[in-house]
């Protein structure tokens, strides 16, 4: 399926992930937040692979750049409509449903119109730099001195669905060293032995608190600085100010946007190498 630019197919990569995620989350205890995190994170990838496709294309001087753009705002338009669905009543969308219409996608764009560049961009001096320009936050990493390659992440969360969708996004940026701990004792243990750089930790870790936790950390002289980003799909905005007053440096809502997850350890790396 490799369309000949290493950039590209990692983006093509994550989008397999998030699609694998939904097969995961069918019939899961948690589907609708995991299925809208899902959701999101597939709105966030496709308009930022799309942008990245156009850019390498015009890079290039792929003659039908315009007609592949255009079915890239069709696919693009597909995905929003699922997850505004998804917004406005969660009972509407099922994982299943959205298996098929992806599946489609994958199969019939990815290995089949995706190819028709392919001739174009291989061995292209301009394809990388061109697909590397396009960021998903927005800024490229070595612009503001962010290597993702190096964070050492992890994800506090009992839900392993949702520690698979956490685990692709957190992949498609380059991160490897990424640990999950589905509960407390797990995640103080984890913190004890190798050394991390973010902690991602949900509200409710089975019958443990991620406010317990949170408070645990910052009594340790070792780790008292190290950021944590709460998320939880119970509380409310208005819940923010008590994570933050537990500790937490951060806090948000699921369904997570992969952007905006990323935006905020983006920030939450640059405040730590600044203080």
């Amino acid at each position: 399926m490799s369309v000949g630019v290493p950039v590209l197919d990692a983006d093509h990569k994550t989008l397999i992930g998030l699609i694998n995620n939904l097969h995961r989350s069918v019939g899961d205890d948690e589907e609708y937040a995991t299925l809208g995190s899902v959701l999101k994170a597939l709105e966030d990838y496709a308009s930022h692979h799309f942008a990245r496709e156009e850019r390498v294309m015009e890079a290039c001087r792929y003659p039908s750049v315009s007609t592949h753009g255009r079915m890239h705002g069709r696919l693009a338009a597909q995905v929003t409509a699922l997850k505004v669905s998804y917004d406005n009543d969660r009972t509407t969308v099922r994982a299943k449903e959205c298996l098929d219409f992806l599946h489609k996608w994958l199969i019939e764009h990815i290995c089949s119109t995706d190819m028709d560049y392919r001739s174009w961009v291989v061995g292209h001096a301009d394809a990388a730099s061109a697909a590397e320009s396009v960021s998903l936050t927005g800024q490229r990493p070595d612009a503001v001195g962010l290597d993702w390659k190096s964070l050492r992440v992890l994800v506090v969360d009992d839900n392993q669905n949702f520690c698979q969708v956490m685990r692709t996004i957190l992949e498609g940026v380059g991160i490897s060293d990424i640990r999950t701990a589905a509960d407390v004792a797990t995640a103080k243990a984890a913190l004890q032995g190798t050394g991390l750089d973010m902690v991602v930790s949900d509200w409710h870790v089975g019958k443990d608190s991620g406010l317990d936790l949170v408070a645990w950390i910052r009594r340790q002289s070792q780790l008292e600085k190290l950021p944590v980003l709460m998320l939880s799909g119970h509380e409310r905005v208005a819940s923010r100010d008590v994570a933050l007053n537990a500790g937490a440096d951060e806090f948000m809502e699921k369904p997570i946007s992969a952007r905006g997850l990323l935006i905020c350890l983006a920030k939450l790396m640059r405040k730590r190498r600044e203080g």
